[in-house]
């Protein structure tokens, strides 16, 4: 608009001078007359150009942004999965409890793997899971190895399996029991808010599905007093740097320390015969042990 009013007022002045000039002469005039009208003409035809020229301009600008395809938002980053490390106790020299049954020699090492790699493939149904095993074949591994391997995966959980034998205290054990720690302690590189309050409620959620199949809480060790929960302190005097009773068991000792929440599942007991019969002698029943494994987990963390 602005430019318009510029030439507008150019022609104006033009025009005026001209005709002011038309006092020379007649002949002079007349071609001044014509030589003003001609300029205003040409003025006022150029003015409309650049007026359609512009509203082609914003026209066209218009037009492109109707037709502008919409710019995709980038995509959200996937969450992080929950890693679970599962960890088949014993292996290769150390064989676990044992026990000989229809002839056979029925060895730990050897449910435990079994469970685990069942509880694997249970758990990994869930969404948003990774699974790793310490180990998936039958080899020596110290407690720090084990511990180390899930630290270094970024493991958030550990998850121990074993099936039992009896204590001299008791002659006919029978039952499931889960140990955790003792300890409250709360280290700065812990994985959850209460490393104490995660063990335990998976230690109830776990039992609660093992009872479920019919394996119900211990009559040893003094977990029927405890809801089927072991937690038993050092012998040594040994304390977490809080001042707390340090775990007796090297296992729960190390996940406390590397802020992982550690819990040792004992399934039922080799050293009790209907607990082998009922729970351990054919792939099918560890496969239901270790379903109600990952039931328990599941619930307890939401999975």
């Amino acid at each position: 608009m602005k430019r318009v009013c510029t030439y507008f007022m150019s022609s104006l002045m033009i025009a005026i001078i001209l005709v002011s000039m038309s006092a020379c002469g007649n002949s002079k005039a007349g071609q001044t007359e014509m030589s003003a009208e001609t300029a205003v003409e040409s003025q006022t035809a150029t003015v409309e150009q650049t007026t359609e020229i512009e509203e082609q301009v914003y026209n066209s600008g218009n037009e492109n942004a109707g037709n502008s395809e919409p710019v995709a938002e980038p995509e959200p980053e996937p969450a992080r999965p929950v890693i679970i490390c599962i960890d088949p106790g014993h292996g290769g020299s150390e064989e676990g409890t044992k026990e000989t049954y229809d002839g056979n020699l029925v060895m730990e090492k050897n449910l435990n793997a079994r469970i685990a790699s069942s509880l694997k493939s249970y758990l990994e149904q869930y969404n948003n899971v990774q699974v790793i095993l310490t180990r998936s074949s039958d080899v020596n591994m110290g407690l720090g190895e084990r511990m180390n391997y899930a630290a270094s995966n970024n493991a958030d959980y550990f998850i121990s399996v074993h099936v039992n034998s009896r204590s001299q205290d008791e002659v006919n054990s029978t039952g499931s029991m889960v140990l955790m720690s003792c300890s409250r302690y709360q280290p700065s590189n812990a994985k959850v808010s209460s490393l104490y309050d995660t063990e335990r409620l998976l230690a109830k959620s776990i039992l609660s599905k093992l009872n479920g199949l019919g394996l119900l809480i211990a009559n040893d060790f003094n977990v029927e007093n405890t809801e089927g929960i072991l937690q038993r302190p050092t012998t040594v005097g040994e304390t977490y740097p809080d001042g707390s009773p340090a775990d007796y068991y090297g296992l729960i000792y190390r996940g406390t320390n590397a802020g992982i929440p550690t819990i040792i599942v004992e399934h039922a007991f080799l050293s009790n015969e209907s607990d082998y019969r009922n729970f351990l002698c054919t792939d099918a029943k560890l496969d239901a042990l270790a379903r109600a494994d990952a039931e328990g987990i599941a619930a307890a963390l939401g999975l």
